[in-house]
């Protein structure tokens, strides 16, 4: 019965901080749209539009509650991370 809560609150916190980067980058843009979410072990990887002409990827440690954005650089030819939330300070903890 734990177990379930604690995998409903990470999604959930999932979801809020996705939702609330997308709204804060709407600031930025004039539209924000999530794409397909990813999850592989312990992370899990979205993408969607930052402006006309750049994306972010968004990788979530549940284990770390932590939350990277990160955008292409292309004139160094390097992924930057753009920035970092920590979820148990934004969001609270269990």
């Amino acid at each position: 019965m734990k177990n379930t809560q604690n995998v409903t609150i990470v999604l959930l916190l999932v979801t809020a901080a996705i939702l609330t980067t997308m709204l804060i980058s709407t600031y930025h843009t004039e539209t924000a749209q999530a794409q397909v979410s990813i999850k592989q072990g312990r992370y899990i990887m979205a993408s969607g539009p930052w402006s006309s002409s750049f994306d972010l990827v968004y990788i979530l440690d549940i284990r770390t509650r932590q939350l990277n954005a990160y955008v292409a650089n292309l004139q160094t030819r390097q992924i930057e991370l753009l920035d970092s939330v920590d979820l148990s300070r934004t969001v609270g903890k269990e």
